[in-house]
């Protein structure tokens, strides 16, 4: 009987599937990197060409597999952020709602008895000032809910330009002194002269605004407030110091949270978003600078920032 043509590198030897059949084995247990061992098997002796061909085909396979994995870890990643922007925003609606609920209802009520009732010139001056001061505070909540929906969409944008920061703030200062006044408060100013620099003019005048606000609300009739800057090497530092009860140490760190509620109270029953320090945080952030406070209970707190003369360089 004749013998058949023979070629070893044509059979298809049993060890060849055994050596296949272990890599593919370690890749389902989720080893990927084994895959790299499929292409290793052609080049060893005595392999046969269909086991080569079929290794290189499930290790293309593999690849494939693998990819489309990491596709779909990235869109449940994806998925996940949404569902936390969402609860997130629901979280935003629902403290919203409930803020302005109170403020609304009073302005509704006084409203309805400025129109129905006849109520002396006195009276009728109180309610018409205590809706505007009522307005002003919701106002106030929706223009800090829209500064936070901007941020968190991450289309939040600096306009530069170059100006004064010392003047600046002089101008703000200038602003709060009245509001100061009123409830006997000074307000002092200790401004260094300093390098003109590149910062949004309006976002660092709300900066200014909100930290100047925020120490006259917690301030002490007869005590001072007061804002002072000055240069560091290449970066400009503003302070805004009260001389109020203080924030107990372990509440600081909640300081710039969205609408965190902190045990310390303004001293005469003002009003607060509590969105305010965390907007304050993000613009500074974004002009590359940073914020820091000091606190001691029953001295006063100090709030800093420090801004880079050109931010992004």
């Amino acid at each position: 009987m004749g013998n058949k043509d023979h070629n070893p590198r044509g059979t298809i030897a049993s060890k060849d599937f055994v050596a296949l059949a272990d890599i593919i084995e370690t890749i389902a247990k989720g080893n990927f990197a084994a895959v790299d061992r499929l292409y290793e098997l052609p080049g060893q002796d005595g392999i046969g060409p269909e086991v080569s061909a079929l290794a290189e085909s499930v290790g293309m396979l593999l690849v494939r597999i693998e990819a489309g994995d990491f596709h779909i870890e990235r869109a449940a990643e994806v998925e996940e952020r949404l569902q936390e922007l969402n609860e997130l925003k629901n979280e935003h609606l629902g403290i919203a709602a409930h803020d302005l609920r109170n403020p609304i209802s009073a302005v509704r009520n006084m409203s309805q008895m400025l129109v129905e009732m006849d109520l002396d010139d006195k009276t009728r001056e109180d309610f018409l000032h205590s809706i505007y001061r009522v307005s002003n505070q919701m106002l106030a909540l929706v223009n800090d809910l829209l500064d936070v929906a901007v941020i968190e969409s991450g289309k939040f944008e600096l306009a530069l330009t170059k100006g004064n920061l010392s003047t600046l703030a002089a101008e703000r200062a200038a602003v709060i002194k009245p509001i100061a006044h009123e409830k006997g408060l000074l307000v002092d100013l200790s401004l260094e002269g300093v390098p003109d620099s590149m910062f949004d003019a309006a976002r660092l005048g709300q900066v200014f605004d909100n930290l100047l606000s925020n120490a006259v609300k917690f301030s002490h009739p007869g005590t001072s407030v007061v804002i002072s800057s000055r240069l560091v090497e290449d970066h400009i530092e503003i302070a805004v110091a009260d001389q109020g009860p203080g924030i107990p140490k372990d509440e600081l760190g909640n300081l710039f949270s969205k609408f965190e509620k902190l045990s310390v109270q303004p001293t005469a029953g003002e009003h607060s978003t509590g969105l305010g320090l965390s907007i304050v945080k993000n613009i500074i952030e974004a002009h590359d600078g940073s914020i820091d406070v000091e606190s001691e209970i029953g001295v006063g707190t100090v709030l800093s920032i420090s801004l880079p003369l050109r931010p992004g360089s």
